[in-house]
């Protein structure tokens, strides 16, 4: 979280099984705090939504996206949270 203090991101893509401190942990500390409340929060997880979605909503998740061999998936969510158009 050092990061911060000199950088503020749009957009934030956090896995959920993280060592140490998981993404839940993350997102809430990114909603706490006046500089990063507005960020986008992605989830990446190999979890399934549904086993994630209540506590993904409760700490502030704006979007999931199912980890998978290639990145396509999360590229389009990413582009469509920056607005960039197709």
């Amino acid at each position: 979280m050092h990061l911060l203090a000199a950088w503020t991101p749009e957009i934030a893509v956090l896995d959920i099984n993280m060592p140490g401190k998981d993404g839940f942990a993350v997102a809430r500390q990114l909603r706490r705090d006046g500089r990063t409340q507005h960020v986008a929060i992605v989830a990446l997880t190999a979890q399934d939504e549904f086993a994630i979605r209540l506590e993904g909503i409760a700490v502030g998740f704006d979007r999931y996206c199912q980890k998978g061999p290639a990145p396509d998936s999360l590229l389009r969510l990413l582009e469509q949270i920056a607005g960039v158009p197709r």
